[in-house]
């Protein structure tokens, strides 16, 4: 690599800590989470550790608490019985005798739950921030993995040495397996995200924002609710510990197999109340699941998308190999966000698709030997779990394994699937939201309003909000009513010009062109860019200001005046379209508000600026926010220009009077008075002249 490739690199890297302020608070995602990690946004090892930073602890936070819950039912329960298992009675229970656990396997069992237990409350204080990285790391990672070896020697041992002949394993041996598993799970996640720390591709902390770390809050209170309801409908319903979480958690995801009913009254009672907390607790949990993936991973892929695209670009004119205008840069940039955009949703469908065929799939195959099903069967019942349907005795887990599995997988797979229905459901609405615009606009049917009237009544609705517009209309010969307020002039242009906008890109483009035509008193949107220095009006005087108009009008309160406009259809456009994308010209003057020297940018990234390094449209962002906050802090500034030049004209005129006063109260010591330009003389004086005349 040469050095001029080591120092773009090293500028690419760091180029997401130096945006400013505008940008920073425009993003679709938050700064901070992307300017920790220390790796090219272009490379595939910026995905990875991202996703290693903000969703490896999101993931032990949900494994943790949900190994504990099941680690109790692997504790209470005998992992042994006599015989095979009989047909299933109303209750659910197993008609089979339970042997008793060696000494030393139930031992080992309780200090692998002590050794889980204490690794979820440390992981939940760091989440509170209670505890460092470091100290939480170091006693999680110790804990999770001596209490997963310990238990899989348990497990190995007890299937090994002391189930023999006609003895079977119970649901508590199969949840001991799965409780393994997880804490192994666990230790594997964080044990990634700390070597990520040690390679310093981020500082020592999890990734999170502050409302994404109460989501560990929500999951060790399911997971209470489910031990608590396993241990009530145990009593209630008289059947062992494991069999209850397995029903509580057919409850809780509304499957309804049947298998187990509650049989007297107290359980049904109960039953209502723990369905409905446990469900809007699991939806809870789902919804901020699916949101930290939603807000970041997105807009994040987005960004590595179009940065990795634009890179490539921005290296051939560096080169010499590409060489365009500066217009030609902002349409291919443009063409590249478009591109981008479209890899994401076909990358969220086909992900989304992957996701719920291995859940499916893999679930069917470890139904298909615990139950001993066909495959065929097996992918039938997991396709009816998974969209909750359940009918009944149908199909239903009676095995040990079988129900222990299914509390693991209806854990995690229902709850994915809704948050999948969800996701494919705002893909394909966006899909067919602008398939209506392009068949509208292909077969002439984009209308934007409608009109009802009688003999006494007129009204305009808005067909996109429903909301009123006004009645008068402009003329046949194009004129306006003169006697309409200027507002609602320009507010009605503003509406027209702005559904057009919402049309298409390419009319988009011509917004600027559109609303050249209105008048100085209506709303426009078209930011004025900075006066030269030649063309800023100088103050001298109050009455130069005052008598003036065309001074007014070119001079910087003129330019505060069509600020002022802009920022208020800025403000109207941004509530009624909240993807507006700004065109051409409106970037370039958004960008033109500030100068040159102010952005660092050299020879090179000044002729090419939007495909270049400093380039705002290689963010995913909220531009009309991004040009709001641009114009207002234009007025800011220029209102503070304003303000000291007024303070400099006030300045002078009080020293012009000040000189004025002192010169009077100089004449009139020496007997003389000036006054505009008469010298008056006083009384006595002349009296005295005349005498000595």
């Amino acid at each position: 690599m040469t050095d001029t490739e080591a120092n773009q690199r090293v500028r690419n890297q760091h180029n997401i800590h130096a945006i400013n302020f505008a940008i920073k608070d425009s993003l679709k995602f938050k700064n901070n989470r992307i300017s920790i990690i220390n790796s090219d946004p272009t490379t595939r090892s910026f995905v990875f550790w991202f996703f290693v930073s903000c969703y490896f602890p999101v993931i032990t936070a949900c494994l943790g608490p949900v190994a504990n819950t099941i680690s109790i039912a692997c504790v209470v329960e005998k992992w042994r019985e006599y015989g095979t298992p009989s047909p299933q009675s109303h209750n659910g229970d197993i008609n089979s005798h339970q042997i008793q656990d060696p000494h030393g396997i139930f031992a080992v069992n309780v200090i692998s739950l002590v050794l889980g237990f204490v690794s979820n409350i440390v992981l939940l204080c760091h989440f509170s921030r209670k505890l460092s990285y470091l100290t939480s790391q170091l006693i999680n990672i110790v804990g999770w993995t001596v209490a997963g070896i310990l238990l899989m020697v348990d497990v190995i041992v007890c299937s090994v040495r002391d189930v023999h002949g006609d003895q079977q394993k119970t649901i508590g041996f199969w949840y001991a397996c799965i409780t393994s598993g997880l804490y192994l799970g666990c230790t594997i996640t964080l044990t990634i995200h700390f070597i990520g720390y040690k390679l310093s591709k981020y500082p020592a902390t999890f990734n999170l924002l502050p409302n994404e770390r109460s989501i560990m809050v929500f999951t060790v209170f399911l997971s209470l609710w489910l031990i608590w309801g396993a241990g009530l409908f145990s009593g209630l319903l008289h059947i062992s510990f494991g069999n209850a979480l397995y029903y509580c958690c057919v409850s809780l995801l509304t499957v309804g197999f049947g298998d187990i009913l509650p049989s007297n009254v107290a359980a049904k009672i109960m039953i209502l109340f723990f369905s409905l907390s446990g469900i809007i607790i699991l939806g809870l949990i789902v919804y901020m699941t699916r949101s930290i993936i939603q807000k970041s991973s997105g807009p994040v892929w987005y960004f590595h998308r179009l940065e990795t695209s634009r890179s490539k670009i921005w290296k051939k004119v560096i080169d010499g190999k590409l060489i365009v205008t500066d217009e030609e840069a902002f349409l291919l940039m443009n063409k590249m966000k478009k591109r981008a955009t479209f890899r994401g949703t076909i990358s969220s469908i086909l992900g989304t698709m992957l996701t719920f065929i291995v859940f499916w799939l893999f679930g069917a195959l470890v139904f298909r030997y615990a139950e001993g099903w066909s495959y065929f069967n097996a992918i039938y019942f997991c396709f009816l779990c998974l969209l909750t349907i359940g009918y009944g005795s149908d199909f239903a887990p009676s095995t040990g394994a079988g129900r222990a599995f299914f509390v693991l997988w209806g854990i995690g797979a229902i709850p994915l699937m809704g948050a999948i229905i969800s996701t494919v459901g705002d893909v394909l609405f966006e899909l067919s939201d602008k398939l209506d615009i392009q068949l509208a606009q292909k077969f002439g049917m984009g209308f934007d309003t409608i009109q009802l009237s009688n003999k006494s009544y007129e009204a305009k609705f808005k067909l996109a909000t429903g909301e009123a517009t006004d009645n008068e209309e402009d003329n046949g010969d194009g004129d306006k009513d003169d006697n309409k307020d200027t507002d609602s002039h320009s507010l009605g242009s503003l509406e027209n010009i702005t559904e057009k906008n919402t049309v298409s890109d390419a009319n988009s483009n011509n917004l600027f062109n559109d609303l050249e035509s209105v008048s100085d008193d209506d709303v426009d949107f078209d930011i004025i860019p900075p006066l030269a220095e030649d063309e800023t009006a100088s103050f001298t005087s109050l009455e130069r200001i005052i008598t003036n108009r065309s001074l007014i009008e070119n001079s910087k309160f003129g330019r505060l005046k069509h600020l002022l406009k802009s920022l208020r259809a800025l403000h109207k456009i941004s509530l009624e379209d909240k993807d507006f994308k700004l065109s051409y010209k409106q970037w370039t003057n958004i960008h033109s508000i500030y100068p040159s020297e102010d952005l660092l940018l050299d020879d090179m990234e000044m002729q090419n600026f939007w495909i270049s390094e400093r380039t705002p449209l290689k963010f995913p962002l909220n531009e009309s926010h991004l040009a709001f906050l641009r114009i207002s802090e234009a007025i800011d500034r220029l209102v503070e220009e304003i303000i000291e030049e007024q303070e400099n004209t006030y300045g002078m005129l009080r020293k012009r009077r000040s000189s004025i006063s002192s010169t009077l109260m100089g004449r009139s010591r020496s007997g003389t008075v000036v006054s505009g330009s008469h010298l008056i003389v006083p009384r006595n004086s002349n009296h005295n002249h005349r005498n000595s005349e």
